[in-house]
């Protein structure tokens, strides 16, 4: 072979019999890439939203709309939000075998794998990888279904990762492990932080009835609504009801009482006795 020969892909190497003669490729990512869904989804989430007002959710929809814009796909076929959802908490669940397992629970992200994996959506466009997941295993079962499909999964910001590049793939895989350990890092400082406030007495998270709600003072107790607090604890406790209404020493009886006594506006519900809207006025 002359130098000025110029060397093909097949003049370097000896191939199968059972390739030969056939297009080959040594990047199959140009062919995928090359594939523009028609019917693309889009996933948004966002951890906390407190009030559920969802602009969170909306501003990395616009953002995806852009992408897809930019990407020349065809309009969103489905819009997966999981707005006030954690991607790294896990709860025990129980399944009909009777094993146990322990996982976050994300039904959107569910419904988007089953949706790709079945065709209903060609691609899919999420706002960034933190978004998308934060637990490895929810990564591999996403992967898994983009090796089964060959549909692109692309990210709208962070240089567009494309998860159906296997070396996209393997970034994902490192900056999911890393997020991981930030959620983990987070979660551990927290639970100090409870811990050190628990220990000085400190009331925590949101200011219940009894506390004093605002001003230099909060935190610290009110003498007349904590003895109302104290007395139907009581109450439950040593199962009597109490001196003042003489009411029975359940849960939705001890609520009712702390109602009548201090003028809450009371909301019952089955699942929680104990939920209450704010005081309507201050115990007299």
């Amino acid at each position: 072979m002359t130098h000025s020969s110029a060397l093909s892909v097949r003049d370097d190497f000896e191939l199968p019999a059972h390739v030969r003669n056939r297009g080959i490729t040594l990047d199959i990512h140009d062919q995928l890439s090359a594939f523009v869904p028609q019917r693309p989804g889009a996933f948004l989430r966002i951890s906390s939203d407190r009030f559920g007002l969802e602009a969170g959710v909306e501003r990395q929809l616009e953002d995806s709309e852009d992408t897809r814009t930019r990407l020349a796909w065809g309009p969103f076929a489905r819009v997966y939000k999981e707005n006030d959802t954690s991607a790294f908490k896990k709860k025990k669940l129980v399944r009909a075998d009777g094993s146990i397992d322990w996982v976050v629970m994300r039904p959107k992200f569910r419904q988007l794998l089953a949706d790709l994996a079945s065709g209903i959506i060609d691609g899919v466009i999420f706002y960034d990888l933190d978004r998308l997941v934060r637990q490895p295993r929810d990564l591999e079962d996403l992967i898994d279904v983009v090796e089964y499909v060959k549909r692109p999964v692309i990210g709208a910001t962070g240089g567009r990762m494309n998860l159906i590049n296997n070396s996209d793939r393997h970034m994902a895989r490192m900056m999911c492990v890393m997020a991981l350990k930030s959620s983990e890092d987070t979660a551990r400082r927290v639970a100090r932080m409870h811990l050190s406030l628990a220990q000085e007495g400190k009331v925590q998270g949101r200011i219940a009835y009894g506390w004093v709600r605002k001003g230099p003072g909060k935190g610290t107790t009110v003498p007349a609504e904590a003895a109302i607090v104290r007395r139907i604890f009581t109450s439950c406790l040593t199962c009597r009801p109490s001196s003042e209404t003489r009411a029975s020493s359940t849960p939705r009886a001890a609520f009712a009482e702390l109602s009548q006594v201090a003028g809450l506006v009371t909301r019952l519900s089955p699942d929680n006795p104990l939920r209450r809207s704010r005081p309507s006025a201050a115990p007299h």
